[in-house]
């Protein structure tokens, strides 16, 4: 088994605490930005809107040694995986003016975009 690979067992395993009314997703993201692959653990407790993220691992954009580690991470756990792509990143929407839930009880101006 790959150095990568025992890590990223070692550090699920110490996330991953499978309590009551929990849920858990692995998430493996393939950044371009940096050239690495990360891995997170995130996890929601019911009833609540928020959730937690745990970053279990990040390795070099390496095809062979990332099929190997996402192998060995199969065998270990039959957890749904999601995989992420910084290339198909989202806009939200629109932008946010007004946000009381994170402290902004005033209106947030941002500057306007110009067309280039």
């Amino acid at each position: 088994m790959l150095l990568e690979s025992r890590q990223l067992i070692a550090n699920f395993d110490k996330y991953f605490l499978r309590k009551y009314k929990w849920r858990y997703v692995l998430m493996v993201v393939n950044n371009h930005y940096f050239d690495r692959y990360s891995f997170f653990l995130q996890a929601w407790r019911f009833g609540d809107a928020l959730h937690y993220s745990y970053d279990l691992m990040e390795m070099p954009r390496d095809e062979a040694k990332y099929q190997q580690v996402m192998q060995d991470l199969r065998a270990h756990t039959k957890m749904r995986i999601e995989f992420r792509d910084t290339h198909q990143l989202a806009h939200p929407g629109r932008d946010i003016v007004n946000d009381n839930v994170h402290g902004h009880g005033t209106s947030t101006r941002y500057h306007e975009q110009h067309p280039k």
